[in-house]
């Protein structure tokens, strides 16, 4: 992955800032990400309505943790639609643009030794960062992971982003510190680079809002490729949903986050 530049970036694309787009996430970080691009008033929030997802026990390949991830982001997508016909800004005429994500931490040395580190458990998280930031992250470089899927009727965009952050050697001190913080619960990898764990982070390759939780040039490039011509109003056939689903009564049968 290529080094970061000092260059200025160029200009994320323009949106339509006519048109409703929905988060469907409880994370404040991707609320306030999302939210610096499309303005307060065409955000709203409508998180999946279960907490529950598929792990990643006994993954250790990428093609195994991308398919994975792509699983996670499709069930909360197929959640957050089902959503959408009962919120009271709905219309048919226009429907909104969707858009759910998934972050992970993924550490190991190679394909095939891959370790993920999800969010920690939320009764004992400091037993649990403490052991991945000792024997996981501390001294290493980890990967971090996001699946980003977003959707205008039936058209569905999708990618995955993956960074490569480094870590500085973290002293039992500096553990002891970093735990006292109470950062780590609710985190990919139990920390946060845009808190106090930055002072851990020696290097960075790739997107630092992939990291945070949601990789905007990105994200914005998946809106922006969303047709307007195929979006549902310009279609002939009678318009069945927001999502290009074609049951939202069914609940799906499988969990989702």
């Amino acid at each position: 992955m290529p080094a970061l530049s000092e260059s200025p970036a160029p200009p994320l694309p323009p949106i339509d800032h006519q048109r409703i787009i929905v988060l469907g996430s409880r994370s404040p970080r991707r609320r306030e990400l999302l939210g610096s691009m499309t303005g307060p008033d065409h955000l709203h929030i409508l998180p999946p309505s279960s907490a529950a997802e598929p792990g990643f026990d006994s993954l250790t390949a990428d093609t195994q943790i991308r398919q994975r991830l792509l699983e996670i982001v499709t069930l909360k997508h197929q959640d957050v639609c089902r959503q959408v016909p009962q919120q009271p800004w709905y219309s048919v005429e226009r429907p909104p643009i969707v858009v759910v994500a998934d972050t992970t931490v993924v550490t190991g040395p190679a394909d095939g030794q891959r370790q993920v580190l999800g969010q920690p458990n939320s009764e004992h998280w400091q037993s649990e960062v403490r052991e991945w930031l000792q024997s996981r992250l501390s001294g290493t470089t980890h990967e971090v992971w996001t699946a980003v899927l977003v959707s205008l009727g039936n058209q569905v965009r999708q990618a995955v982003v993956r960074s490569r952050v480094t870590f500085a050697s973290i002293s039992d001190a500096d553990l002891d510190w970093y735990l006292s913080t109470n950062e780590s619960p609710g985190k990919a990898g139990g920390y946060a680079i845009q808190g106090f764990a930055a002072a851990f982070v020696t290097h960075l390759d790739g997107s630092l809002t992939n990291v945070i939780g949601l990789p905007l040039l990105e994200t914005m490039a998946l809106i922006q490729s969303l047709s307007e011509k195929n979006s549902p109003k310009h279609q002939d056939t009678a318009f069945q949903s927001p999502c290009g689903l074609d049951d939202y009564s069914t609940p799906p049968g499988s969990p989702r986050n």
